[in-house]
């Protein structure tokens, strides 16, 4: 059975970041590592959502992917929205519906909190991620170009 859980700093953390870190990516570097400081300081703000996904059987439970979130109320009407800022699966836990069970509690949690949208992105030729966010069938689907600047010269 897939289970979703929004991670709170109540959580064991340390076990969190370990599932995190020794799982199997093919997308996160060494540059990429989990702490459970960094962790908490992203949970200690009160707009952040961090979910993960395991999945749970008789033998224990697999780590499957996590997804981090934040919640954003625009500069007019104070319309609330979701801003999704990653949805990761584990490279060995793929088609196994982990993606689509992190999507819908991400839009569980956004319907539950009044937001109007969610909104996410990725690169256009990640076809695996297209594909499950298509599934969902969405509202839109924009071209966007987006722009990256190194603060560290």
């Amino acid at each position: 059975m897939i289970s979703v859980t929004r991670i709170t700093t109540d959580d064991d953390l340390g076990q969190l970041v370990d599932e995190i870190n020794q799982a199997s990516w093919d997308h996160l570097n060494d540059m990429t590592v989990y702490d459970v400081e960094a962790l908490t300081a992203y949970l200690d703000r009160q707009d952040t959502l961090f979910i993960a996904c395991h999945d749970i059987t008789e033998g224990g439970r697999t780590f499957m992917g996590m997804a981090s979130a934040r919640l954003e109320i625009k500069p007019y009407a104070k319309a609330r929205w979701l801003y999704v800022d990653e949805v990761d699966v584990c490279a060995n836990q793929r088609q196994k519906g982990a993606g689509k069970a992190i999507m819908r509690k991400l839009i569980e949690f956004a319907n539950e909190n009044g937001c109007e949208e969610v909104w996410l992105g990725t690169e256009s030729d990640n076809q695996a991620a297209n594909a499950l966010y298509r599934s969902l069938d969405p509202g839109d689907v924009a071209q966007v170009i987006g722009y990256t600047y190194n603060t560290q010269k």
